[in-house]
């Protein structure tokens, strides 16, 4: 059996604490551990009947081959900094998929997903590495999405959509078919995307529109 820890002990990672349990109850060999964070203040501290066990030098103290772990931050920049650390020292990924979404046989998931009650991945979909499927979020066939890309709440992507890697689609967006959507970018709540955006851009309102453009690797 698998022991998890969660890096991350805020509302996320309790929401995925909440999901892995959920998993748990349906026989999927995996026992929770707790979380790390690197708040000393929540060290040693219980959360949501969790213990957060330290930070991330708790695991010079364990055998690294029988635990795995799950980032459980929303911000894609922090995602990938913690899931590059985590594989810096060898440690395998987990996978949250509450029971209460619908993945299609015909989808493809990387690592360090999570996925969100009622959330739906439609056949032929992809989501790289660490990416997050919120509540009730759905990707229609064929739509591909980027590694620790976040798509929030309630949005609808439709098919043969593409999102670059990093990208963060804020709750209740919706995107057209066929649409293509760069790395880093920043879609607003409730925007509409009619028209494909660049890389490292921030776009608003229905229809969408750039009103923000960054420098590549602003994110680094």
């Amino acid at each position: 059996m698998k022991r998890v820890v969660i890096i991350g002990a805020g509302g996320h990672g309790r929401e995925v604490a909440d999901i892995l349990r959920h998993q748990s109850q349906n026989g999927n060999g995996l026992s929770l551990l707790g979380f790390i964070d690197e708040n000393r203040t929540l060290h040693h501290q219980t959360v949501d009947d969790l213990p957060v066990l330290g930070d991330w030098s708790w695991f010079d103290g364990v055998d690294r081959s029988e635990v795995a772990v799950i980032c459980g931050l929303g911000s894609p920049q922090i995602t990938k900094r913690l899931a590059q650390r985590a594989s810096s020292i060898d440690l395998d990924f987990v996978n949250a998929i509450s029971p209460l979404a619908h993945v299609s046989p015909f989808a493809r998931l990387g690592q360090g997903i999570v996925m969100f009650p009622h959330a739906i991945a439609n056949t032929g979909t992809f989501l790289g590495d660490h990416c997050i499927l919120n509540v009730a979020a759905t990707i229609s066939h064929d739509t591909k999405l980027g590694r620790y890309v976040n798509i929030n709440p309630g949005v609808h992507l439709a098919g043969n959509v593409s999102v670059g890697e990093g990208s963060y689609i804020g709750m209740g967006a919706k995107v057209i078919q066929g649409m293509s959507i760069g790395e880093w970018t920043v879609v607003g709540a409730g925007a509409v995307v009619t028209a494909e955006l660049q890389a490292n851009v921030t776009a608003v309102g229905v229809p969408a529109k750039v009103i923000k453009s960054r420098e590549e690797g602003w994110y680094e």
